[in-house]
């Protein structure tokens, strides 16, 4: 039988140890997004509320997944703020999936997904304060005709790369090792989708975990809520990458306080389930 968020969320604080118990002494170190309150919010307060955006419902199962619906837009949220800028590693994390045209994506599609300084000026508005993170730069995206249809973030050419935009200036870093797939929307095939992000000075590193292969599967909400807080994340169909590098200067430029992500495509929309911020370290 499938478990419903709320009662896994209920038995997690119980018996896995995976959400914090409200304490005095302890301190969370993941957040989910929360859309009643629209903010990110400590897992152990989401007991009996929904974990993701409320803008795209879709039924699987008799299971409601409440998503967030990228179609030529973006998103930013800044996050708890007993989590602040006091990391040394920080993972945002979700699960994925996206809409079929029935052909490969062209004219370089453009999928941003890290994190920002505030949430006035973000990733896709005419200026940005201060980005870095994942962006699709590849001049095609690759429909793969398995059943169901799914794309990869490239088509053979280069794979996603590691940038940062302060201000109008965009620099675009290294490749990295994969092209994370994402699976039709339609279907109950959800992928994961992380990003690890570690400071340095000045370079900052970031690895992706991702699905690697076009193999139709779920991950369920216990599977991934399992993963996301664990520095090495084990699930089926996916890999984690290598290491890219960016410098960063966040005295200078802002510093990272929020999650933005966005898609530069009416069709297809890109739907993510479930965002989450975790500290690391």
């Amino acid at each position: 039988m499938r478990t419903s968020r709320r009662t896994f969320l209920k038995r997690a604080v119980v018996f896995t140890g995976l959400l914090y118990v409200p304490s005095g002494i302890l301190k969370p170190r993941a957040w989910l997004f929360n859309p009643v309150e629209d903010r990110f919010v400590p897992f152990e307060r989401l007991r009996g509320l929904q974990a993701a955006s409320a803008i795209k419902a879709r039924t699987f199962s008799s299971i409601e997944d409440k998503r967030i619906q990228l179609a030529n837009s973006n998103f930013a949220r800044l996050w708890a703020s007993s989590l602040g800028t006091s990391w040394t590693k920080v993972r945002i994390g979700c699960r994925a999936s996206m809409g079929d045209t029935g052909a490969n994506l062209s004219g370089t599609p453009n999928f941003a997904f890290g994190i920002c300084s505030g949430t006035s000026n973000i990733y896709f508005d005419a200026t940005t304060t201060h980005w870095c993170g994942l962006k699709s730069t590849d001049s095609s995206w690759l429909r793969v005709t398995s059943s169901p249809a799914a794309y990869a973030m490239s088509n053979a050419t280069t794979p996603p790369q590691i940038t940062k935009k302060v201000n109008t200036t965009v620099t675009i870093g290294g490749a990295w090792d994969q092209s994370p797939r994402l699976i039709n929307v339609t279907t109950e095939n959800r992928s994961c989708l992380f990003a690890d992000i570690t400071k340095g000075s000045p370079n900052f590193t970031v690895a992706l975990f991702s699905r690697n292969v076009n193999t139709a599967s779920d991950v369920t909400l216990e599977t991934y809520l399992t993963n996301v807080e664990l520095s090495s994340p084990s699930v089926t169909n996916h890999i984690m990458s290598n290491n890219q590098t960016q410098a960063i200067d966040e005295a200078t430029n802002g510093y990272f306080n929020a999650v933005n992500i966005g898609w530069d495509r009416t069709s297809p929309v890109i739907e993510l389930s479930d965002i989450a911020v975790v500290k690391i370290s």
